[in-house]
């Protein structure tokens, strides 16, 4: 089977490091002919073929495009189809289905649980869980050319997808977003970016180790685990200089505020503008 990847983006690129070394990349194609170089170059595919040839030859089109560009991507693509083809795209949130259904197609959706901000190659994970959704002739070619070596295989219903997402931008977007509002309150403090990094990020880090060796409650400390209304009610007077922090600490103290003593939950609850 020979394997045609459509947009050279951070994920495609990442996707396309693995195949080309196995040996199972035909070739590689972005409509913006910058990026395009970059991949062969990056790749070091010698003999990439043009665009006609690679559609028509690839028995499998991988669709490394943003979400919005699938379709119009597949619709260039469709004209040059003469044989059965499996296509494959790795929208989070769009299920298998955006492909037109056909005989002579296989649609399937691939999801990388994992972030890409920029390209590196090799990249530093060896291994990605992929995320599978789509028809079930798509999946044993999934298998066949995402080996186990690099790549863990799990299934999920299309109805999942839409959570599934927010999973994902919870993770990585909204924790960015996070530390974005840290480091907002550090300037406060007139710190460098490097004094940031120095104090914020072993407090954040040991934070996550702690969540994941002991679990939510068990990892957390802090005011709102002892109830500690006084100091609570100063952040908020503080805070509420600026709404939008003001709305992130009462939005994700409601979340963990059952973790507090009981006998102060229902006194935090109205501190914190519960509905």
């Amino acid at each position: 089977m020979k394997i045609g990847l459509i947009g050279c983006g951070h994920l495609g690129l990442t996707i396309g490091y693995f195949l080309k070394k196995s040996s199972r990349l035909y070739g590689v194609y972005d409509i913006d002919k910058k990026a395009l170089t970059r991949a062969i170059r990056i790749l070091k595919i010698k003999h990439n073929p043009d665009y006609k040839r690679l559609i028509k030859e690839c028995n499998i089109l991988l669709f490394a495009t943003p979400d919005d560009k699938i379709l119009d991507a597949f619709k260039k693509a469709k004209k040059y189809f003469t044989d059965k083809k499996y296509l494959f795209h790795f929208s989070g949130l769009l299920p298998a289905e955006i492909f037109p259904k056909n005989k002579n197609i296989y649609r399937a959706t691939l999801h990388p649980f994992a972030t890409f901000p920029r390209i590196i190659i090799p990249p530093h994970r060896k291994k990605y869980i992929l995320f599978f959704q789509g028809d079930k002739q798509s999946y044993r070619v999934t298998c066949a050319i995402f080996l186990r070596k690099n790549f863990l295989i799990r299934s999920i219903s299309k109805k999942q997808k839409p959570i599934y997402h927010l999973l994902g931008v919870f993770s990585s977007n909204l924790l960015v977003a996070l530390n974005e509002a840290i480091w907002c309150l550090a300037k406060r403090l007139k710190w460098t970016e490097k004094e940031f990094k120095e104090v914020i990020f072993p407090m954040i880090v040991e934070t996550i180790s702690n969540v994941k060796e002991y679990g939510v409650k068990n990892g957390l400390s802090g005011p709102m685990v002892r109830g500690d209304i006084k100091s609570i009610k100063k952040h908020l007077i503080i805070l509420k200089k600026d709404p939008k922090f003001c709305d992130i600490y009462c939005a994700l103290s409601r979340i963990i505020v059952k973790y507090a003593p009981a006998k102060k939950q229902k006194l935090l609850k109205r501190i914190l503008h519960f509905n």
